[in-house]
């Protein structure tokens, strides 16, 4: 697995700014549609499956997972057991 390195800011996805832009594609409305169900039950926007999705399928599902999880434990290393900044 490649090493995990964070971004600069707390803000950003876990592998870094979003910067590069693939081009636009077109597809039947009936895709459009399941794509849009897909996303709706996941609770994110169509734009966030649909990079999470070209993600997991470019670096694939383990180092995605990973980054997130690294990305989750080094934010929630100050909570307790309920979710709350301990202190």
């Amino acid at each position: 697995m490649p090493p995990i390195n964070f971004s600069r800011s707390g803000r950003t996805g876990p592998f870094g700014k979003l910067t590069a832009e693939i081009p636009k594609i077109r597809v039947p409305d009936d895709t459009k549609d399941e794509l849009e169900r897909l996303a709706r039950a996941a609770g994110i926007t169509l734009s966030e499956y649909l990079r999470d999705l070209l993600m997991v399928h470019a670096h694939g599902v383990d180092v995605v997972r990973a980054l997130y999880e690294e990305r989750l434990s080094a934010v929630s290393r100050n909570l307790d057991d309920n979710g709350k900044i301990a202190g």
